[in-house]
């Protein structure tokens, strides 16, 4: 499947808050207006739930009406420092920042009250309407918001996510032309399609950030929305394209069980080949060097083709509950895996070769290529 392209020529960008649209796509909208795109970022919230960095605005903390109203006056100087000369607020009522709280997992979700005025209170049909609205009427041809994680996980980017895919379906359920591209952000390790930005952009990115003082950090080089999570201008963004099916988070899911089996195959086939020797009996079994090649192999190619870890997960489990199975007593009193050398190296070098490859922080083949093609 060749490679998708990055080709808007009208770009809609749909974000939650106030400084997401710097954050997480000031490369992009900076680099689309430089190439004269026509943008229009579409904001649903005011950030009225904000934590302000600045000690002299903390005040405005809690009062949602005055929170909202200067992080607006900083929406419009970042807006300006991009070139974004099409802006909207969404909702026929105007949307509230939701907030979040950390569950016991350490996951973002929904405060236990959540106001009725806040965008997560909102059923996700009625943020689509409006997003619809912005789309028939801008008509662009991409669209870019958050992925189904939302982020980070935030509710209100969740909700971004979820309405602008269904008004996206809407238009392509309406009309018979083919619908805009839907495009989202590819959160660090997740798999990206392009990846935007340049030391130009970068300096438009610095500006527009610099107009959230009260949310962002700002340093000569960095930035930081968290303390101690410094983040450099120049570092590119990186999206992906999406579909809008309900159902696509499917797809990935099911691609991952087929590596169940594959388990339970390497290990019956390892299991009857690992004692087999060369014409020498003295000799190591040449099996087990085969066998042990043949898991890591599949390991490492696991990694490489999925670029994640997690069909790699479901292999090393399937391996080891059929290994353990393997290296019990059977109803007959046979044993397929016996308790000698070459049965220990074969049992437990599969497992731990795994686990160590699934431990190894990153494989990047595009760096192998490149190394073997004589890049410099």
């Amino acid at each position: 499947m060749a490679k998708a392209t990055f080709s808007a020529k009208r770009l809609l960008v749909v974000h939650a808050h106030p400084d997401d649209e710097s954050l997480f796509t000031g490369h992009v909208i900076a680099d689309a207006i430089a190439s004269k795109v026509e943008v229009m970022v579409l904001t649903l919230t005011r950030g009225e739930r904000g934590r302000m960095k600045l000690e002299e605005l903390k005040s405005l903390e809690g009062n949602l009406p005055s929170m909202g109203a200067f992080r607006t006056g900083e929406l419009r100087n970042a807006l300006q420092a991009l070139g974004v000369r099409h802006h909207r607020f969404a909702g026929t009522r105007a949307y509230q920042d939701s907030g979040f709280r950390i569950n016991a997992f350490g996951k973002p979700i929904k405060l236990k009250r959540v106001d009725e005025l806040a965008l997560a209170a909102v059923h996700v049909t009625v943020v689509a309407d409006d997003i619809y609205a912005v789309i028939k009427d801008f008509k662009p041809d991409t669209v870019v918001t958050y992925n189904r994680k939302g982020g980070f996980g935030h509710p209100d980017h969740r909700m971004a996510h979820e309405a602008t895919a269904m008004a996206l379906r809407r238009i392509a359920k309406e009309n018979s032309r083919k619908a805009p591209e839907f495009w989202v952000i590819a959160e660090k390790g997740e798999r990206a399609d392009v990846s935007i930005g340049n030391a130009k952009s970068a300096q438009v990115k610095k500006v527009a950030l610099s107009a959230h003082a009260s949310q962002i950090a700002v340093g000569a080089e960095s930035y930081s929305i968290s303390p101690g999570k410094e983040i450099r201008y120049d570092q590119p963004e990186r999206l992906r394209k999406s579909s809008i099916r309900p159902l696509r988070w499917l797809k990935p899911a099911l691609i991952a069980i087929w590596s169940l089996p594959l388990g339970v195959l390497v290990a019956i086939a390892g299991t009857m080949m690992h004692s087999i020797r060369a014409s020498n009996p003295e000799h190591w079994p040449i099996g087990l060097w085969i066998s042990l090649t043949m898991v890591w192999s599949l390991a490492v190619a696991l990694r490489l083709l999925r670029n994640s870890r997690g069909a790699l997960y479901l292999m090393t489990l399937t391996l080891w509950g059929t290994l353990l199975w393997l290296s019990q007593r059977q109803s007959g009193g046979s044993i397929a895996i016996l308790n000698n050398e070459a049965g220990n190296w074969w049992a437990y070098g599969s497992v731990i070769g795994c686990v160590l490859i699934i431990m190894f922080p990153r494989i990047r083949p595009g760096v192998w290529r490149k190394n073997a093609s004589g890049h410099r």
